[in-house]
Order: structure tokens, then C-alpha cells, then sequence
């Protein structure tokens, strides 16, 4: 089974009314919404061979729009392309992932849609055997309703354009629509019958004229080189008191730029020494007070230290007289302890010799006592 009706579903009508275009070249019957809603609500009636869908619409977006139809038993065997300007990997998975057979980029091409509809023939030859498009919901396909669907279908034609079926209440929405379509239909006829065929007269016209004109410049630049050396002669005189003036005017302008060259220097060597000056005093300033600081600093230290030392030996002769002292103390302790020693010692001597002599005297008595018996 081939595809010959399509559903065409885009916010922007200037896309809509190219797709149908080209759709309608090919041969195709079209029919057109201008959102995902108006899509829903068509199918609820009519059964198209396919459906190209855009993605970015206000309300539902495309990807939801293909979820529904996909959930519903009644159009789950439509074929749904994406009619975008996406052309990510990334989004050509996702919506293969919720069943589209494929993403028609904008602007189309002709190879582009060529390849979409194998696609879509492969997936309805897969899916049901061929068959007429189905009558509408809530119609009997008599022999009447066929004979007019053959017709639309030789003659090209959106559903659309067929009358209200018998029964039906022609809206003022339906009839806006059919004007709307007829208006677009007649526009592009006129198009493609009146100015197509006069813009490729223009362009005809056009390459016609430039080609001519471009030869005729090439006749006279060929025409021109004998006259170039008279021309060349004229000029030499010319070209000379050009050059001369040239020098000349060089010569002032150098000169000139010299003395604004000299003024500026001077201008701004005086400011730049009066700005030196003022830095040199600001720093001299700047580095005596430095100086001052270091020097009370350095003259504290200095003072601290040397009191420091001061204390510290002080404090070493308080200590070395202390030692001394001592010392002092213990030598005359020792010279004392010494001379008790001696005075014992001789205080002993004489005890003995005393007693030695006390004995001596008392042998010496006794021995005359003896005697004197």
C-alpha cells in the first residue's frame, strides 16, 4: 500500500503550506492543523495514510501529540513522521523510541521526503493489506462517497475542498477553512502560472545581459591598450609634479610634526620632572622619617641591651662577692677550727707533760721518803 494522505500538523503556516505544496507535487492528498489538538480532533473522524508532526507547538508538543496516537488502537498503524528543526542524534532516538518512523528536517527536500515514504510504504505494507482509505466516522461508503473520494484523489484535492457531507451543518469554521485553502490553493496556482514563469524570464534577461555586457567590457579593454602608451605620455608630467608636490608636502609635514613633535617633548619633560621632583621630595620625606624610626628603634635596642648586660653583670659580681664571701667564711672557719685543733692538741701536751712531771715529782718524793727511812 502507497501513501496518498497525509495529515500535516504545524503551528507556523508559512511551513505548512510549503510541506503541502510539495506533498501536493508529488501527488498527495493533504490536509492541514495547526496543533497537536486540532490533530487529535481530526483523527477522531478521518484515517489518513500518514501524518507529519512538528515539535514545538503551543500546548502539546509533537512527542506527546505521536504518544497518544500511538496509545490509541484506531490510529496505532498510522505512520507519524517528525516535521522539525531538530536534527540531534539524541532527539531522532527519543522519537523513534515513541514510534516515529522517522524526522523530516526543516526546510524539507524532495530526497528527504522520498526517503520518508519508503519508510511509511514498508511500515503499511508490514502492518495491513492494501485497502481504499476508510469512509468517515458516522458514513455508509456508498457508491456516491467513493465515486467522490476517486475523484479527489485524480484531481489532487484536500478533503477539504468536498462539500459538507449530506446531514452535516456547514460552520462558519468549516467555511472559513474552505476559504482559507481556496485562497492559498488559487495563490500558489498564480504563482506557479504567472510570476515563476515571468521571474525565470527576468533571470534569463538578466544572464542574457550580463553575458553581453561583460563581452562588450572586453572589446573595449581590448580596444584601450594601443591608446595606454598616450595615455601613459600624458601622464609622465604629471605623475612628475605630483611626486614633486608630494616631496615637498612630505618635507612640511615633517618638519611640522618636529616642532609638535619638540613642543610635545617639552611639555611633558617639565611636567614629567615637576612629578619626579614632587616624588623625590614625597620619598626623601618619606625615607628620613623611615631612617628616624629605625634609628629610635636601633638606639632602644641598643639601650636595652646594654642594660641588660649591665644587670647581668651586676648580677655576677653580686655573686662573686657572695662566693667570695663564703669562701671568706669558710677559710676562717677552718683557720679556727684548725687552731682549737692546735690549742687541744697543746692544751693535751702540757696535761701530759704536767702529769709527767707531777709523777716524776711524786716517784722522786717517794723514792727520798724511801731513802730517808
Amino acid at each position: 500500500m502507497t501513501v496518498q494522505h497525509i495529515l500535516v500538523v504545524d503551528d507556523s503556516k508559512s511551513a505548512r503550506l510549503i510541506l503541502r505544496k510539495m506533498l501536493q507535487g508529488l501527488g498527495m492528498i493533504v490536509d492541514t492543523a495547526e496543533s497537536a489538538e486540532d490533530a487529535l480532533d481530526y483523527l477522531r473522524a478521518r484515517r489518513p495514510d500518514a501524518i507529519f508532526m512538528d515539535h514545538t507547538m503551543p500546548g502539546m508538543n509533537g512527542l506527546e501529540a505521536l504518544r497518544r496516537i500511538k496509545s490509541d488502537p484506531a490510529t496505532v498503524q498510522i505512520p507519524v513522521a517528525m516535521y522539525t528543526c531538530k536534527d540531534e542524534p539524541s532527539y531522532q532516538q527519543q522519537a523513534s523510541a515513541v514510534g516515529a518512523v522517522g524526522v523530516l528536517n526543516k526546510p524539507a527536500t524532495v530526497e528527504a521526503i522520498s526517503v520518508i515514504f519508503e519508510r511509511m510504504n514498508a511500515l503499511l505494507d508490514a502492518t495491513r493489506p492494501p485497502a481504499d482509505v476508510p469512509a468517515p466516522a458516522g458514513e455508509t461508503a456508498t457508491p456516491a462517497w467513493v465515486g467522490k473520494l476517486a475523484v479527489e484523489k485524480a484531481e489532487h484535492r484536500s478533503p477539504a475542498d468536498v462539500p459538507a457531507p449530506a446531514g452535516e451543518t456547514a460552520t462558519p469554521a468549516w467555511v472559513e477553512k474552505l476559504a482559507v485553502e481556496k485562497a492559498e490553493q488559487v495563490f500558489y496556482d498564480a504563482i506557479e502560472s504567472q510570476v515563476l514563469p515571468f521571474i525565470n524570464d527576468v533571470v534569463a534577461k538578466l544572464r542574457q545581459d550580463l553575458a553581453s555586457s561583460q563581452e562588450a567590457a572586453c572589446h573595449r579593454i581590448v580596444e584601450a591598450r594601443p591608446v595606454e602608451a598616450t595615455v601613459r605620455a600624458l601622464l609622465s608630467p604629471v605623475e612628475e609634479r605630483l611626486e614633486a608636490f608630494q616631496r615637498e608636502g612630505w618635507v612640511r609635514i615633517e618638519g611640522r610634526v618636529r616642532e609638535v613633535a619638540a613642543e610635545v617633548c617639552q611639555n611633558q619633560l617639565h611636567e614629567l620632572s615637576n612629578r619626579l621632583a614632587w616624588q623625590m621630595s614625597t620619598r626623601f620625606t618619606e625615607a628620613v622619617q623611615g631612617v628616624g624610626a629605625t634609628a629610635r628603634e636601633i638606639a632602644i635596642d641598643a639601650a636595652r641591651d646594654a642594660a641588660r648586660e649591665t644587670a647581668l653583670q651586676a648580677v655576677g659580681q653580686a655573686e662573686a662577692l657572695r662566693t667570695s664571701e663564703r669562701n671568706a667564711i669558710e677559710a676562717a672557719e677552718a683557720v679556727a677550727r684548725r687552731l682549737c685543733a692546735d690549742i687541744q692538741h697543746d692544751l693535751k701536751r702540757r696535761v701530759y707533760l704536767t702529769a709527767a712531771g707531777a709523777a716524776v715529782a711524786g716517784i722522786g718524793a717517794a723514792l727520798l721518803a724511801y731513802g730517808m727511812r
